[in-house]
């Protein structure tokens, strides 16, 4: 698999799913949602609390309408990783599984011309990211950001399925853990 199958992967995969059952895990919260299209429905973990959206609340991204979410922008860009198609550079890709279901990983780093979906909580944070969410004069500190994001897709449905900062200050990680897809 190379980098332009893994960019033809995150623009289909909104159409490759009608529906998806997963368990995300993340450093600050663990879920248990049911998604279609335009609708998350489920529960916090371990808590058990509650969680429906309907629709996402507009952002400066513009590319198709943005799936609902639970925590912040990173899971709509996770459940249609279209930001991943231009201004990425992508490295090391191989297949792999990952809770029982095939994958392909990689490491991505945000070049020009990388639009997430939000600056604020991008796929792949980077200073091309925080430039975006600062002004052009921000400056990071060393060691501050990653030096890259190790990325995952399923290979059925084409959303993320794993992300791990490798680097920086934050260590942002989450996991989707796909429990049923249609």
């Amino acid at each position: 698999m190379t980098p332009d199958d893994v960019r033809r992967l995150t623009r289909s995969a909104p159409e490759r799913w009608g529906e998806l059952e997963l368990v995300h895990r993340s450093e600050g919260d663990h879920l248990h949602v049911t998604l279609r299209h335009g609708e998350l429905d489920g529960v916090r973990l371990p808590q058990g609390t509650p969680v429906h959206e309907r629709g996402a609340p507009p952002s400066s991204w513009t590319v198709r309408p943005l799936e609902p979410y639970a925590t912040n922008y990173q899971w709509s860009a996770m459940l249609d990783p279209y930001e991943l198609t231009a201004g990425v550079q992508l490295d090391d890709v191989r297949l792999g599984e990952l809770f029982g279901r095939p994958v392909v990983a990689f490491t991505a780093r945000a070049v020009e011309g990388y639009d997430p979906v939000c600056s604020c909580c991008p796929l792949v944070r980077s200073e091309v990211s925080e430039r975006l969410e600062q002004g052009d004069d921000w400056q990071p500190t060393p060691g501050q950001l990653p030096d890259a994001v190790e990325l995952a897709l399923d290979l059925e449905v084409g959303i993320v399925v794993s992300s791990r900062e490798r680097g920086g200050e934050w260590n942002g990680w989450f996991t989707n853990e796909i429990l049923r897809a249609n």
